[in-house]
């Protein structure tokens, strides 16, 4: 069974009173067709820090619109894409088989 998420385009920088570059994320728009595996979570043994690293997959189709820096809502939480989107191809046929492509949460 496939999934829906929404996809937070990154819109590239605006400037704030100091001149330093600001994040602006576009409005979210909702794709369908996903699978999400949830991946794995982490703590990293770092004194006086408490936070949980979650690094989960999505597969979907082969061009996937998403590129690094933008976000992607899954099951009620946002996460950054991670890199680019890995696409492959049937080794028989060459039909173009679908992407995949990680993401990551840090919270805490």
């Amino acid at each position: 069974m496939s999934e829906s998420v929404e996809h937070v385009p990154y819109e590239g920088a605006g400037e704030d009173a100091y001149g330093n570059e600001t994040e602006g994320y576009g409005a979210p728009v909702t794709l369908y067709g996903f699978g999400f595996d949830p991946g794995s979570s982490s703590e990293p043994r770092l004194p006086g820090q408490g936070r949980v690293i979650v690094e989960p997959t999505l597969y979907g189709p082969f061009n996937m619109p998403f590129k690094p820096q933008d976000r992607v809502l899954v099951r009620g939480l946002l996460y950054e894409v991670e890199g680019v989107v890995r696409q492959w191809r049937n080794m028989f046929s060459n039909r173009e088989a679908g992407g995949v492509v990680s993401l990551r949460r840090v919270d805490g």
